[in-house]
């Protein structure tokens, strides 16, 4: 009995009504004036909700993004933690840095809604039509949904392209490896988590030694079934830093150097560690085929299938049987 009401209280004060009320009264003024803040849609990405990695970020973006497309409001984005998005990405065909003025910082201007456990966009929905301007902290792909609600044929990758241009110094980078790739390529993507022990990442633990060594072998054969029969170099990229010392000899392998740590992990690291992030995604989006490779006891990432939206390149998952 004691344990159930327990449970209640705690499910009570981490409602998502009462959190983002809470989130509202913590750090904006009070104002009875009346409004001159145009109603928008306003993606977040900073240090007061955790938005995971960074293909969930752009999920949540694009989702916001289509949603106000779909509804004809202003949208706008927000992205400051731990770096600031435009280091690596600036607008392209919209602009969505909010102008100066322009925000909203009193309570009578603007709510909150957090998506990130929402499976459905239903409670975003529920601001509309829009009055004040909603910050958006999603990290969850909706377009699928709005499509079929509001009957638009949406595309992610067209999307991503409307919101975002690459900036000069990632570009740089971008061209280092496609110089040293000479031509075109095909991509691999392994992703471990804690498995191998490179690092702490969330609840995850790393599996013993003779666990990783068997799982380091399964992985590098499936690798080897597909530069074996390549005719082009395959880029291969991994959370793992082990993983990609192990294989980064073989042929016809290209990997990128650099360290390698999630985003949503990351603190006071240098701009070149966020750069990697970027450059790993968009190095990805630019290949002719992406696979993304593992055993069932392997995260099944969305990075590689969303880089390969990008420029709707080809995509395939390849499970590795745990009797090979």
């Amino acid at each position: 009995m004691h344990n159930n009401f327990k449970k209640s209280i705690t499910l009570f004060f981490n409602s998502y009504w009462l959190v983002e009320y809470a989130m509202l009264l913590r750090y904006q003024r009070f104002s009875f004036r009346t409004s001159d803040k145009k109603p928008m849609l306003i993606s977040m990405v900073d240090s007061r909700r955790q938005a995971k990695g960074l293909t969930d970020r752009f999920k949540g973006m694009i989702s916001t993004y289509a949603l106000a497309k779909a509804t004809d409001v202003p949208y706008r984005c927000i992205y400051n933690h731990p770096v600031c998005l435009t280091a690596f990405l600036i607008p392209n065909q919209y602009d969505w840095l909010p102008q100066k003025g322009e925000l909203g910082e009193t309570v009578r201007d603007m709510r909150f809604k957090l998506m990130r456990k929402q499976r459905k966009i239903k409670r975003l929905l529920n601001v509309l039509p829009l009055k004040r301007q909603v910050r958006v902290y999603a990290n969850v792909d909706y377009l699928d949904e709005i499509n079929r609600i509001y009957h638009t044929s949406y595309k992610w990758g067209e999307l991503f392209g409307e919101l975002f241009k690459i900036t000069a110094p990632l570009e740089k980078h971008l061209q280092l490896h496609l110089n040293r790739i000479g031509g075109p390529y095909i991509a691999c993507v392994f992703r471990f988590q804690a498995l191998l022990g490179d690092f702490k990442e969330y609840h995850f633990k790393p599996l013993g030694e003779t666990e990783q060594r068997e799982l380091i072998e399964k992985n590098k054969k499936a690798l080897r079934q597909i530069t074996e029969g390549s005719t082009v170099p395959v880029l291969v990229t991994s959370d793992s830093s082990t993983f990609i010392d192990e294989i980064k000899t073989l042929d016809n392998v290209y990997t990128i150097p650099g360290k390698v740590v999630h985003i949503d992990n990351m603190v006071d690291e240098t701009e070149e560690v966020y750069m990697k992030s970027f450059v790993d995604f968009f190095m990805l989006a630019r290949a002719q085929k992406v696979y993304s490779i593992g055993t069932k006891i392997m995260y099944r990432t969305d990075f590689p299938a969303y880089a390969a939206k990008v420029n709707d390149v080809p995509f395939e998952r390849i499970l590795i049987s745990e009797y090979e």
